[in-house]
């Protein structure tokens, strides 16, 4: 019988947290020390789940490194330094000359330093990421949304999935496939914006599960539900020509995940604010709907509410 990642954390996770008011219930992704302000997270990745193949480490190591710190970053919060753990196949010069090159690249342009970590012998590559960050107030956790707040998001949505499919040969992209490929291994974080989150935002999550799911999650923490536009939800102009070659739908790739964006909400009065705000940081931000006192997310295309029994909600992890 399979059993998902939320039922084991629930269940089995949950008690060994003692009710330690730091572990936030284990209902988001950071642990949180409010005496000493400093915010915690860990991610493990694993060739063929997380990336496809390791043979060069160009090709993945900063999609792990910024989805790692893409959790610090969605709480408002500032990464500091990481720990790595590797459990590596075989030792190859070669390899590993490359892999922490490209950590020395990802760790220069984000400000990071390596602070420790564990190298073992294993029978398949698996990557683990701690991240410690410092945080000046409580970071914006998912549990603090309220009826009435406008729900956002940064950037854009679905380029990453595209990408995945490209690099998986399940569709011919041309001229634009180098595009949807780079948002796959590269995907470009908010840094900027994130750092304003204080300001306005009264619940926040990265968007790597996948937008329904992830809003899910967020509806879940809050006691809350959420209306949603799917009319609203933006995408690139590259893969809206992609639409109009009637290569993918839209509907197809937008809640797929890996897209590390931030999925925000706030209250209405902010508007004017997060509008300067994502001029002044040059980041694009969608208002695509509103947090309402029912529970789950509710999905409309315009003033119709849609069936979401063949709607994709996101990356579910599952176990058996």
């Amino acid at each position: 019988m399979k059993i998902t990642e939320t039922k084991i954390i629930k269940k089995y996770l949950k008690p060994l947290t003692f009710n330690n008011k730091n572990s936030l219930n284990l209902e988001d992704d950071v642990y949180y020390d409010s005496k000493n302000k400093f915010i915690f997270s860990t991610d493990t990745y694993e060739e063929n789940i997380h990336f496809l193949n390791s043979a060069n480490p160009s090709r993945f190591v900063k999609k792990i490194f910024r989805s790692a710190i893409s959790d610090i970053l969605c709480k408002g919060s500032q990464p500091i330094t990481y720990f790595l753990s590797l459990s590596i196949k075989k030792i190859n010069k070669k390899w590993l000359k490359n892999f922490t090159s490209q950590f020395k690249i990802e760790s220069k342009k984000f400000g990071l330093f390596l602070g420790g970590g564990d190298t073992i012998r294993s029978k398949k590559l698996s990557i683990s990421i701690s991240v410690l960050g410092f945080t000046k107030k409580k970071p914006i956790l998912r549990s603090n949304a309220k009826v009435g707040d406008d729900i956002y998001i940064t950037g854009n949505l679905g380029d990453s999935y595209i990408g995945l499919l490209c690099k998986r040969k399940k569709i011919n992209l041309g001229k634009y496939k180098s595009y949807f490929i780079r948002s796959y291994e590269e995907p470009k974080l908010p840094v900027k914006f994130s750092s304003f989150l204080y300001s306005f935002a009264s619940s926040s999550i990265d968007i790597s599960d996948g937008l329904i799911k992830d809003a899910k999650s967020i509806c879940a923490a809050s006691k809350c539900g959420a209306t949603i536009d799917l009319l609203k939800i933006p995408s690139s102009n590259n893969a809206k020509k992609i639409f109009n070659m009637n290569k993918i739908t839209f509907n197809k790739i937008y809640s797929k995940g890996d897209d590390y964006q931030i999925l925000f909400t706030a209250n209405r009065r902010y508007r004017k604010l997060i509008a300067s705000i994502s001029g002044k940081t040059n980041t694009k931000t969608t208002r695509i709907g509103v947090i309402n006192p029912s529970k789950g997310v509710i999905i409309y295309v315009g003033d119709e509410m849609i069936d979401q029994s063949n709607l994709n909600s996101g990356y579910i992890h599952t176990f058996g």
